[in-house]
């Protein structure tokens, strides 16, 4: 049935992109208001037309995300074939692009596809929220931008532009009910407040029931209850203008619902059974977990204009700050499971706390495009201090005395990374119909990292002799897992280099088509991995990452403008990547997260992109992407001696990936509004998250179906949705992964449906 469906979509795909040449003359005879709207990004730190930049660009307007309903990662990669996400806990941002992605979000480590927030570089996932009524668009940067956007852009880059204050007052409510017990409510206010100042302030808060059912606890996991305010101050002068931002986050949920997906050592899948948790949506957890998230942030962005060119300032702070209890298996481990009387057993709970305070300066210096050349050039200063606790608890569960932790083991790791960059880029068009465009970016980081970590296990004099005496969190505790072997403290650090070139070669045969060749490089900074088991691991670094991208393609306006086609493809030869995995270490008896640099992979691929103006009210669109991912010189030492995985696909890189959305607009009689009708459909492959694992850890397939029907009033001043989420109420396991006995496995979001109704003043 699956084979079936995508069969048919993907032919969808093709007979529209058939029945494009046969609309074409029909299309030249059409008038302008069937033109496809030309979409200005600042992709390249200088605003331009997409159709004017050699890489794949995905963008979603702010109609756009209006109308799918768009206030989180998940959603943003539904619309973005290529693109996946997952969260292994609320918050902890899981980004992968054309298989390149991050799998371990210690301290000491960092992303690979980079989010930037109006210019600012979002060091952690966790920093960002997608849920602003104030969006102005998401532009989604496919491949490595190492000569622009610098470090950690080895996958590609997603940048989120907010509106600027309006100038007039302007205000806009909007409020959301659904099922699932779905509440949201987001409110905007703008204006000037005197002839050069002007300003803005947003406010949203979201909730949502838990999808998960505990049939343990008898309650509801996986809920959402985050509220945000984003204020800015515009104050225009003669030649320049400044905008301050100011943004405050906080996040507070239940767990998500862990649940065992395959058996292991122990016997918790026929516990999970026993319980009713074999069902989907369902857990069995005897421990409630928990996920909180508070951040803030401040910039200041100047553009000073001169004759020849803009001169830029973005000066940046923020701050996040992360805590979140993870029961490990979603069911319980063992230690006697007697249910009749109330006792659940022995469970293995994950709780970290996590902070980090982020400062970043960027000076940049724009050009005119006057005459043929034009040119960026700047220079960049990051620096992000990172405190991360991380406790692995093991907890008795009775309904008569509630939890007891009578294991512990405990770790703390703490980083500061410090990065300086200058860069440049250049554009020359050479000839009439030829531009050459090189770049390249030169970058240096250092980190400062220091680990710690105590087993409770250990005997008082163990702890004592390495300087943990009486230390609180073995405070009555006298057990462990040996996830943490040896109780220790070590500082160390390490400095690296990157330069990270550019070029591309651009063709324009006509106004309306231009072909291109792209030569890009992109790095991933180095560091130390987290949750070490013994002091010689933890003080082992990882080197960087780095990536080669070739790629050729095609971005086209056709049949007088109602027709958008563009495709690439690609080819990346991609070095030194830094794989996590759950093995043995010497000295632990368990095991342990690791992160080492294993091995090279080839990927290639390529995406399409095709947009019809089937009339002045319908409109199609169509994206899709393939990739084909090979990993080389991949062994990976388990516990039974090393294992050659070469030959096996990355994680989280599913071969095929496509969204096929239609628009439908009509007009209502006598002055009675409009109707929108929106359906988008979105497939992607399966995919795993672990090389060891590869055939439990699935990212399984998935087609999802949104749909929503808008009336907007005729003074556009009313507007009323009608929406429905994964409508055909699919089953999927968003994400999972391997640790100790098994798996562990997160389920996707149900269907969901509602209504919002928005008001603009």
């Amino acid at each position: 049935m699956k084979t079936s469906i995508r069969h048919n979509m993907l032919s969808g795909v093709a007979l529209l992109a058939i029945a494009v040449p046969f609309s074409a003359q029909a299309a030249e005879e059409a008038d302008d208001s069937l033109r496809i709207d030309e979409i200005i990004v600042t992709s390249t730190l200088r605003a331009k037309n997409v159709q004017d930049i050699p890489i794949t660009v995905a963008v979603l307007s702010m109609s756009q995300i209006s109308k799918a309903d768009i206030h989180d990662a998940d959603g943003i990669a539904n619309y973005v074939p290529g693109m996946q996400y997952s969260e292994f806990s609320p918050g902890q941002a899981l980004f992968s692009m054309r298989g390149v992605g991050s799998f371990d979000d210690g301290a000491g480590l960092d992303n690979s596809v980079a989010l930037f927030l109006d210019g600012v570089y979002i060091g952690r996932g966790a920093g960002v929220n997608f849920d602003m009524f104030d969006l102005e668009r998401i532009e989604v940067l496919k491949g490595p931008q190492g000569a622009l956007f610098g470090r950690n852009t080895i996958g590609g880059a997603i940048s989120v532009v907010t509106q600027k204050p309006s100038d007039e007052f302007a205000a806009k409510l909007a409020v959301t009910g659904g099922n699932e017990g779905i509440l949201r409510v987001q409110a905007l206010v703008t204006g000037p407040i005197s002839e050069n100042l002007s300003a803005k302030i947003v406010g949203n808060y979201r909730r949502h029931d838990g999808f998960v059912r505990n049939t343990l606890l008898k309650k509801d996991l996986n809920n959402e209850n985050q509220g945000s305010v984003r204020g800015q101050l515009k104050l225009d002068l003669d030649d320049s203008e400044w905008i301050l931002s100011a943004d405050y986050m906080k996040d507070d949920r239940d767990s998500q619902g862990r649940f065992p997906v395959v058996s292991g050592n122990f016997d918790y899948v026929g516990v999970a059974e026993s319980l009713g948790a074999n069902k989907p949506q369902t857990s069995a957890s005897p421990i409630n977990g928990f996920s909180k998230r508070e951040g803030a942030g401040t910039n200041l962005t100047g553009n000073v204009n001169f004759d020849k060119g803009t001169f830029t300032s973005i000066t940046a702070y923020r701050t996040v700050d992360t805590a979140w209890a993870m029961p490990s298996v979603g069911a319980p481990l063992g230690g006697g499971f007697d249910l009749a009387n109330g006792v659940y057993g022995l469970d293995v709970n994950d709780v970290i706390d996590e902070s980090v305070d982020t400062f970043s300066q960027e000076l940049r210096w724009t050009s005119e495009l006057g005459g043929n050349f034009g040119f960026v050039a700047g220079a960049f200063f990051f620096t992000e201090k990172t405190d991360r606790v991380e406790q692995f608890k093991i907890d008795r569960n009775t309904e008569a005395t509630g939890q007891v932790t009578v294991g512990n083991e405990y770790t703390r790791t703490q980083n500061k990374s410090t990065s300086y960059a200058i860069y440049g880029q250049a554009q020359w068009d050479f000839a009439e119909q030829w531009t050459l465009l090189v770049g390249g970016r030169y970058s240096r980081d250092k980190k400062d990292y220091v680990a710690t970590a105590v087993n409770c296990g250990n005997s008082e004099a163990v702890r004592a002799a390495a300087g943990f005496a009486n230390f609180p969190a073995c405070d009555g505790v006298g057990g462990s897992l040996r996830i943490i072997a040896e109780t220790f403290r070590v500082p160390t650090q390490k400095s690296w280099n990157d330069f990270s070139p550019m070029a591309s070669l651009q063709y324009r045969p006509n106004e309306n088509v231009m072909l291109f060749g792209t030569v890009s490089t992109g790095y991933k900074s180095g560091g130390f991995a987290g949750s070490q088991g013994v002091a010689s691991a933890a003080s082992k670094p990882v080197n960087p990452e780095s990536v080669i991208n070739y790629e050729i393609g095609i971005k086209s306006d056709l049949a007088n403008g109602t027709v958008r086609f563009n495709a690439t493809a690609f080819y990346m030869d991609y070095t030194d990547l830094q794989v996590v995995r759950f093995g043995p270490v010497a000295g632990s008896a368990f095991g342990s997260f690791q992160t080492t640099n294993i091995g090279s992979a080839d990927i290639k691929g390529f995406e399409t992109e095709l947009t019809w103006a089937v009339s002045e009210n319908f409109t199609l669109s169509a994206s899709y992407a393939f990739l084909d991912t090979v990993a080389k010189n991949l062994i990976l030492e388990l516990r039974n001696g090393p294992v050659d995985f070469s030959g096996l696909p990355l994680r989280q890189a599913p071969k095929n990936s496509y969204n096929i959305v239609a628009d439908y607009d009509a007009e209502l009689d006598n002055d009675r509004g409009s109707l929108n009708f929106n359906a988008n459909l979105s497939h992607t492959d399966e995919s795993h998250n672990d090389f060891a694992t590869a055939s439990q850890t699935l990212n399984q397939a998935k087609t999802l179906l949104d749909a929503g029907v808008t009336w907007t009033a005729s003074d556009e001043k009313y507007k009323v949705s009608l929406w429905a989420k994964n409508l055909l109420s699919k089953n999927y396991v968003a994400h999972s992964y391997f640790i100790g006995p098994g798996t562990i496995g997160i389920w996707g979001a149900p269907r969901t449906y509602g209504v919002t109704a928005t008001a603009n003043f």
